[in-house]
């Protein structure tokens, strides 16, 4: 007899963790289901960065919205993140200015506490750094870094505390249709039956 769950997951770095997260904790029955060991993949070889700064205004209003998780962890997901606060500062070259002037207009309008700077203003942020092949810059002084893999252990956690599973070395072999509708996945542990599966595996 297979196991069933409301949705599987397929990866367990920090999307399919977060979206174990998220569905869990509105009651979802979730399990996860990673081949190798959480953060394996992306997450574990990832800088960390937390901004807002992007060339597509839909990306930033994402970033925003994670901001919040990310500066308030504790409350919002529990356990720790690593979130450090540094300053971002995004560089481009003189003949991207305009666009980079669009881009944080699009960002004020989403409500990150943003700005275009000088070059002068990046020397004081940063003494001795080279600003003679640029004129302007994008600055978010609430951004920073976290721990990606401490971020992605701490969102599988609170998971599991709303009833989610997380199967470690349980690689999927196959996803099961019927039809044209999903129906679960095979692992080499058995199926899993599941009317919504997510595939976060990552590239």
């Amino acid at each position: 007899m297979s196991e069933t769950a409301d949705v599987v997951v397929i990866g367990a770095g920090i999307h399919g963790a977060s979206t174990a997260f998220h569905l869990a904790r509105r009651g979802a029955r979730v399990i996860v289901l990673e081949r190798s060991v959480a953060g394996a993949g992306a997450t574990g070889r990832s800088s960390g960065l937390v901004r807002m700064h992007y060339d597509l205004a839909a990306e930033s209003a994402l970033a925003r919205r994670s901001f919040d998780y990310f500066s308030d962890w504790p409350n919002q997901v529990g356990g720790e993140c690593g979130f450090v606060r540094t300053g971002f500062v995004r560089i481009v070259a003189p003949e991207l200015e305009d666009a980079l002037r669009a881009n944080v207009a699009d960002q004020l309008g989403l409500g990150v506490n943003t700005s275009v700077i000088s070059a002068a203003d990046v020397r004081e942020l940063a003494p001795g750094m080279t600003v003679d092949d640029f004129t302007f810059a994008a600055y978010e002084p609430d951004s920073g870094y976290a721990d990606p893999t401490g971020a992605c252990a701490s969102l599988l956690a609170a998971a599991r505390t709303h009833g989610a599973q997380v199967q470690q070395g349980s690689a999927v072999q196959s996803i099961e249709v019927d039809g044209e509708r999903v129906v679960g996945v095979r692992t080499a542990r058995g199926a899993i039956s599941a009317p919504v599966v997510v595939l976060a595996a990552g590239a």
